[in-house]
């Protein structure tokens, strides 16, 4: 009996592993992409230096797309998707492909090489963003952010790995510095923005004490984000993104973009695994089959324990 506590107590620690554990991955339906919006994306003399790829209509003028050659879908991929009509009047739409799901209008632009492919659902893409978005709210905060003397005081766990911070959308609006304590160089960093309305800068806080992080903040109810600059990803599947000069540094996912925002493609957000980021039960790719869930797992390795134990009884 006692030589089977091993195995008991090595399942035992799988079974809680998977139980406890999701992996967050920006990357997947997004294909890469520096910003990835579900319906219209608009701009003006500003750049993405991505992809970018949007479900609705494209409109830019003054613009460049992914002059660092970052394509989405693969390489070589695609520079832009564009689910409905792309308008262009002066700017580039560099290395790499660009779909055109309706009308594409060129004016003192050079036509991209054109590809009859769309490389992405974009309604599969919306549905599962917003679970995403709505499953990572759902994670227990590890860490403390709050408002103070105009700041904001950001404590972590100090464990590093992730840390998770539950904050309302008036913290970023009107903070100006930043106080940070008990947090580990490269860790990951996921901020659960509460509020309708989500807002960055309007008490001109920078973002470069974030700069050595792995950041991401989750506009999880937010209909609309405005956006001057940060050190960080948005998720914000809800929200269409405002604003004006500054730059994004990171990945952009949200229902769409009108902004002149620039958005740079460094910083761009790391897939982790979380502590206790539920993501229900995925659909194995090329299999009619699903992956179990966490509770069929413990149900099976539950199964081998007790078969083991037996066996060690009978001899």
């Amino acid at each position: 009996m006692l030589r089977a506590r091993p195995l008991i107590l090595l399942l035992t620690a799988c079974a809680a592993s998977a139980a406890q554990a999701g992996t967050l991955n920006l990357n997947g339906l997004s294909g890469g992409a520096n910003v990835f919006t579900f319906g219209d994306f608009s701009s003006s003399g500003s750049d993405v230096e991505g992809a970018l790829v949007a479900g609705g209509n494209v409109t830019l003028s003054g613009y460049s797309v992914n002059a660092l050659d970052r394509d989405a879908y693969g390489n070589p991929g695609y520079a832009l998707v564009a689910g409905g009509k792309l308008t262009l009047d002066s700017g580039s739409i560099n290395n790499g492909l660009a779909y055109v799901g309706g009308k594409l209008t060129l004016s003192s632009a050079a036509q991209p090489p054109l590809s009859s492919t769309r490389p992405v659902d974009f309604a599969q893409a919306q549905a599962q963003y917003t679970s995403m978005s709505t499953a990572l709210a759902k994670v227990g905060a590890t860490g403390t952010a709050a408002a103070q003397w105009g700041g904001i005081k950001l404590a972590g766990s100090g464990k590093g790995g992730v840390d998770v911070f539950n904050v309302s959308s008036d913290l970023f609006a009107g903070s100006t510095w930043w106080q940070l304590q008990d947090l580990v160089p490269g860790e990951t960093l996921v901020f659960n923005v509460a509020g309708k309305a989500g807002s960055f800068n309007n008490g001109n806080i920078g973002f470069q004490p974030l700069d050595g992080y792995n950041v991401l903040f989750n506009f999880y109810e937010a209909t609309t984000v405005n956006v001057n600059s940060v050190i960080g990803s948005i998720l914000a599947p809800l929200a269409t993104v405002q604003g004006g000069s500054g730059v994004v540094h990171g990945n952009v996912i949200a229902n769409a973009w009108a902004a002149s925002t620039q958005i740079d493609a460094d910083h761009t957000f790391k897939t982790v695994d979380i502590a206790g980021l539920d993501l229900g039960t995925p659909t194995v790719k090329g299999t009619s089959g699903t992956v179990p869930e966490p509770g069929s797992i413990a149900l099976l390795l539950g199964g081998i324990v007790a078969a083991a134990v037996a066996r060690r009884r009978r001899r």
